[in-house]
């Protein structure tokens, strides 16, 4: 039996999402009809599992806003807030500019993309380290259910810490589009129960969880 559980997901893709754009901070996003599709399929499917949600924590950033208000429409939550801890990494200069910008900066620099800070900026390090802040809070606190509503970096950020990896393992744990994530929290330990389920696959694996 669990003390808490917590559901991780990643907003629906957004229109810079397909054209393969770093959004950071400074771009919001608007989720495409696919990012949209998604996040509907979760929102029914988690319904239709009869989860009911105590809290529901969102980042500040539009193509997660988006997201939780679908979500919304259908699970209801008992309580509903931003967090700005969930915030997408501030990226500086580099938001709204091509992904592959980071790497090659990083590169130029001689520093581990993972460490890579831009002027102002926060490097992935910085990320994980808040997402870890709202981790710890969420675990000592009263709520029993709790959703998250969060970005592909931040969500890979804190499954590396849960898993026990490092940032060379960081592309294994990026979400995609409305990919979900259930942990279980009992005594203190955590249980991965779900990792990274894609929205079209979610029917299928919470029935042989909740079966369990």
């Amino acid at each position: 039996m669990y003390a808490k559980r917590i559901y991780l997901i990643k907003h629906g893709e957004t229109e810079e999402n397909a054209l393969a754009i770093h959004q950071g901070q400074s771009v919001g996003g608007t989720l495409s009809k696919r990012g949209r599709d998604d996040i509907r399929t979760v929102g029914s499917t988690l319904a239709a599992a009869g989860i009911a949600v105590d809290q529901m924590l969102v980042s500040p950033m539009s193509r997660c806003q988006e997201s939780a208000a679908l979500l919304t429409d259908t699970l209801a939550p008992t309580h509903a807030r931003v967090d700005h801890r969930l915030a997408a990494k501030n990226s500086g200069h580099l938001g709204g500019w091509p992904r592959d910008l980071a790497a090659a900066e990083a590169a130029r620099q001689g520093v581990p993309i993972h460490q890579h800070r831009t002027p102002g900026g926060e490097s992935s390090e910085d990320v994980q380290a808040r997402y870890l802040c709202l981790w710890d809070d969420i675990c000592a606190g009263s709520h029993r259910t709790t959703l998250l509503v969060g970005h592909g970096g931040g969500i890979a950020c804190l499954l590396l810490k849960l898993t026990q990896h490092g940032f060379e393992h960081y592309l294994k744990y990026v979400p995609g589009s409305g990919c979900l994530t259930c942990v279980d929290i009992h005594e203190g330990a955590a249980r991965i129960r779900l990792m990274n389920v894609p929205p079209d696959e979610l029917a299928g694996r919470l029935t042989a969880h909740t079966a369990r």
